[in-house]
């Protein structure tokens, strides 16, 4: 670490500014007049958190549930951008929210100036494949199709973002695709953690429930019967999956209206994957 982030360190310890909780505190502090010789605001704590703070995936391993007491939810979103990207982008920002987003490359083709602007916004952009693939009908060659593909992303982010030596460290396999015996390695051998989810459900339009049998009614999963589930799995270290591209997602932005809010007044804070899991994993 060089003399200036060691300068940043030696701050954020002073300030005591070392959670999200922290700063909450600190704020609380300003705003009732304590006095205090304090110059600090949202931008320099979030560059303590970029500096203080270890942000390094280890590359073949596998995230889904961070190991905090802290009431902080990784808010995640997949398959985008997308045209719901837009509104969910201004619902963070109205929020102070930083989120993940892993992008499909044949989205951001078609999508160029949303992936720039995510990036641009904050957020951490992480790889979702080129095509949202169901590797679990690949009975061939599934390494090298799946680093291929990363390969293809990484090739139309850099060109969106028009940065030449932009590349994700982390990827989430379309589905929910998981197996240790070529998928670990391989992403690992290609510099990429694998970072799944502890909760999500708006791809779904409707649900059975576990006692009802095949002919009872389904349950329709509006926005509200979504805000309700997302909110019920809120615990500390909870990834949350939405999803910003593909259809339907008036659904999703109208569940993460209701979820965001309660959730915040519930003393929940949101933040990007890349928070959740600073350090390397056990």
């Amino acid at each position: 670490m060089d003399t200036a982030l060691k300068r940043r360190g030696a701050e954020c310890a002073e300030l005591g500014v070392g959670t999200v909780k922290d700063m909450a505190n600190l704020k609380w502090q300003i705003s009732n007049g304590k006095k205090r010789q304090i110059s600090i605001s949202l931008l320099t704590f979030a560059f303590c958190h970029l500096s203080c703070r270890s942000w390094a995936y280890v590359p073949g391993h596998f995230y889904h549930t961070g190991h905090t007491q802290e009431k902080v939810i990784a808010l995640t979103f997949d398959d985008g951008p997308g045209k719901f990207t837009i509104p969910i982008l201004e619902l963070l920002k109205k929020h102070n929210i930083h989120a993940t987003f892993f992008m499909l490359g044949d989205q951001i083709e078609e999508y160029p100036a949303i992936a720039r602007q995510v990036l641009e916004e904050g957020h951490e952009i992480g790889n979702h494949t080129y095509t949202h693939f169901d590797y679990h009908k690949q009975k061939n060659a599934a390494p090298q199709r799946l680093a291929h593909e990363l390969a293809q992303t990484e090739a139309t982010l850099r060109r969106a973002l028009r940065d030449p030596g932009f590349k994700t460290k982390l990827v989430r396999m379309p589905y929910g695709y998981f197996n240790r015996t070529w998928l670990l390695p391989t992403l690992k051998e290609n510099g990429y953690a694998l970072v799944h989810w502890s909760f999500g459900e708006d791809w779904m339009l409707k649900r059975h429930s576990a006692h009802e049998s095949k002919t009872d009614s389904s349950v329709m999963l509006t926005p509200e019967v979504l805000a309700a589930d997302y909110i019920k799995n809120a615990r500390p270290g909870a990834v949350f999956l939405f999803h910003d591209g593909g259809r339907h997602r008036e659904r999703t932005l109208g569940a993460l209206q209701i979820v965001v809010p309660e959730l915040e007044k519930r003393g929940y804070h949101f933040i990007p994957a890349r928070e959740m899991f600073p350090d390397p994993a056990p």
